[in-house]
């Protein structure tokens, strides 16, 4: 369905629009097997008919759109480490030289689209010449900072 609806509009948002499209189909499934449940039956298997078991369900499938929602995170847009090791690997034996590298790859492919992505997502504001980081970029970071704790990171990439 995802892919139907991103061929006729790509969204500006595009996790708000699978989150929707996900909860949609979730109460519609809910719905359907509230409705119809005593009746359905699919491939042998039965739709969940205790509480526990609709609970099981909910908790599988938000399961799964988070997991989705995480791999399509990192295919929505280009990763630097990926687009440099492409880079090089289109190369092939000859190697990509330092300078070239570096000219290929400047702000304009790195930072900016990063940049534009946490304005147009509303976590970050561009006022007066600066950036600065809205409630939900300040929880963002929040987390960021406490999980890279928890893992005993440095403050690196």
């Amino acid at each position: 369905m995802q892919l139907a609806l991103w061929r006729i509009r790509l969204p500006k948002r595009q996790t708000r629009a699978i989150i929707l499209l996900y909860v949609g189909t979730f109460c519609c499934g809910h719905f359907t097997i509230w409705k119809y449940g005593s009746n359905l039956c699919i491939l042998g298997i039965y739709p969940p008919n205790s509480l526990a078991e609709h609970f099981q369900l909910s908790i599988y499938f938000l399961s799964l759109t988070l997991a989705y929602l995480i791999t399509y995170s990192a295919i929505e847009v280009d990763s630097p480490s990926l687009l440099i090791v492409t880079k090089i690997f289109e190369a092939g034996s000859f190697g990509l030289s330092k300078e070239s590298l570096e000219h290929e790859f400047d702000n304009t492919v790195l930072i900016e689209p990063r940049i534009n992505d946490l304005v147009r997502d509303k976590m970050a504001e561009f006022h007066e010449g600066k950036y600065r980081l809205r409630m939900k970029g300040i929880l963002l970071a929040h987390l960021f900072t406490f999980y890279r704790n928890m893992l005993k990171a440095g403050k690196g990439g």
